[in-house]
């Protein structure tokens, strides 16, 4: 029995991410995705723009089929 999980090096958000405070959101993406926590990562809208700033994850879960991220956003490079 296999366990299928993607690794990641960016955020890409599909504009499904929901605000929890000022600069903190949480993103629940279908499947098993792994990402580096405490590091810094590009943030996007979709693959085909490019990034609008960096994001540092600091909490991530699995369950039932979809993971779930909380991040905080630490800097901006453009309006998305």
């Amino acid at each position: 029995m296999g366990f299928s999980m993607e690794m990641n090096w960016e955020i890409i958000t599909q504009k499904k991410a929901e605000r929890l405070g000022e600069r903190s959101f949480r993103l629940i993406k279908e499947g098993y995705h792994m990402f580096p926590l405490d590091t810094k990562l590009p943030i996007q809208t979709t693959e085909e723009k490019a990034p609008f700033g960096k994001a540092i994850i600091t909490k991530m879960e699995w369950g039932t089929g979809c993971t779930t991220l909380h991040y905080e956003l630490v800097s901006l490079s453009s309006v998305n």
